[in-house]
């Protein structure tokens, strides 16, 4: 799904602001100044509009890279973050189709 959040990804000992493009339930692509080699694990927090909490990411990988965009791969979610996630994604989903 396009999405345009702010976004905070944490890895390695380096600390990244970057705007989520592209999100799905396994994972999503970030546009960033910084960037992560491929394999590197990182920690995602997202910051989605309209009053939701934050969501965080506990663990996901760098699968891929692009100029000032590369792909993470989630693995693990911290507390109801997946669910958070999941809920927000079918309300966008419903929303575009209306």
């Amino acid at each position: 799904m396009s999405v345009d959040y702010p976004a905070v990804v944490t890895g390695e000992g380096s600390i990244a602001q970057g705007i989520v493009m592209n999100l799905t339930i396994a994972g999503c692509e970030v546009e960033s100044p910084s960037q992560f080699p491929i394999g590197t694990h990182v920690s995602l927090r997202l910051d989605p509009p309209s009053a939701r909490p934050p969501i965080s990411i506990a663990l996901a990988i760098v699968r891929w890279q692009e100029h000032d965009r590369f792909g993470l791969e989630f693995v693990r979610f911290e507390g109801d973050a997946k669910e958070q996630l999941e809920d927000m994604l079918n309300q966008r989903e419903s929303s575009s189709t209306d």
